[in-house]
């Protein structure tokens, strides 16, 4: 981190007629981290200062998407020790998103949102189809004879990077869009993450194999739910996102007026804020051959759930036709 550049500034007490210089420091942008800690922003501090400190890695736009395998990602380039629970503790907005969120992952209905079935043309939903695939990879699922491989398994040891791999089923993106970005209020989350995806694997299941009397069954006992997010400074096209106005006693977001006119400086109740954007931390990068972007995944929440399903031909057959086929190797 570079050290912050002093400044001369005259002072002149009214007992005296002289002026008396005194060293200022200029805000850096490199101060981020210690303005965060000193606001309560424990894990935002922490990442932040883990990315000025790493060896210099600039992400692509399709490792950011996720298009990679997560075994190759080395542990230099992992930020995996982000505790799920602290998205409820460090902010009660993010919270109550959560906490409807995984309402719906544990309702036990077979209509359950994010892993059953579906009212209407198609019977199996997305994640129910994609849990099907995964049970597929892991030789559970007899595509050929339409039926399962009678077991228990058990995944709940894995981490997030295990399972995301194995039997993840679905996900759900927070504070992504416009209008959730301008709602968001300024806290540890808003400064780790900003807009991220909460992920779901299944951890627990049991299946039973069809008998002449009783079909194909699937008892999911307990789901997992963790984040998966990327901590870099990647633009879209030529606009340098703006980051926020900061200065050592914190940040403010700007006014609609200042948001797309982007000031350099901007004043709230006296008080100067400095401007800082994607680019500052890409120019840092470039001139100190520090600053290395880091692939985010939080521990894994376990969550008891009872989802029961019984799966017919025509289930088996559905799941043939919509499912994505695995790759062969050549």
């Amino acid at each position: 981190m570079s050290a912050p550049t002093p400044v001369t500034a005259q002072l002149t007490p009214s007992s005296d007629k002289k002026p008396v210089e005194a060293a200022v420091e200029e805000f850096q942008f490199t101060d981020i981290p210690g303005v965060m800690t000193k606001m309560g922003w424990k894990e935002s501090a922490r990442i932040m200062q883990r990315w000025f400190d790493g060896v210099p890695f600039v992400m692509s736009r399709r490792e950011k998407l996720g298009n990679l395998d997560v075994a190759q990602i080395t542990q230099e380039k992992l930020f995996d020790d982000l505790d799920f629970d602290w998205l409820t503790a460090a902010s009660p907005h993010t919270g109550g998103v959560i906490k409807e969120l995984i309402a719906k992952a544990t309702n036990p209905s077979q209509y359950n949102e994010l892993i059953g079935r579906q009212k209407g043309l198609t019977q199996l939903a997305p994640g129910l189809l994609q849990f099907m695939a995964c049970m597929r990879a892991l030789g559970v699922l007899d595509e050929k004879n339409q039926d399962f491989v009678s077991g228990t398994f058990d995944y709940s040891a894995l981490s997030a990077t295990g399972l995301e791999v194995l039997t993840q089923y679905n996900f759900r993106p927070i504070a992504t869009s416009t209008s959730e970005k301008k709602n968001n209020p300024l806290d540890d989350v808003y400064g780790a993450l900003g807009g991220f995806v909460v992920k779901f694997a299944v951890t627990k299941f049991t299946t039973t194999s069809k008998t002449k009397k009783m079909a194909a069954t699937l008892q999911i006992e307990e789901v997992g739910c963790y984040v998966r997010d990327t901590y870099e400074f990647l633009n879209d096209g030529s606009d340098d996102q703006l980051l926020g106005y900061w200065n050592y006693d914190g940040v403010v977001k700007p006014s609609v007026y200042a948001f797309f006119t982007e000031p350099k400086t901007y004043e709230v109740d006296g008080q100067i804020y400095h401007k800082v954007t994607n680019n500052s931390y890409n120019e840092y990068r470039e001139k100190y051959g520090k600053g290395g972007d880091l692939f985010v995944y939080s521990t894994v929440k376990k969550l008891p759930v009872s989802i029961h399903h019984r799966f017919t031909a025509d289930d088996f057959a559905e799941f043939s036709q919509r499912s994505i086929k695995p790759k062969v190797a050549p």
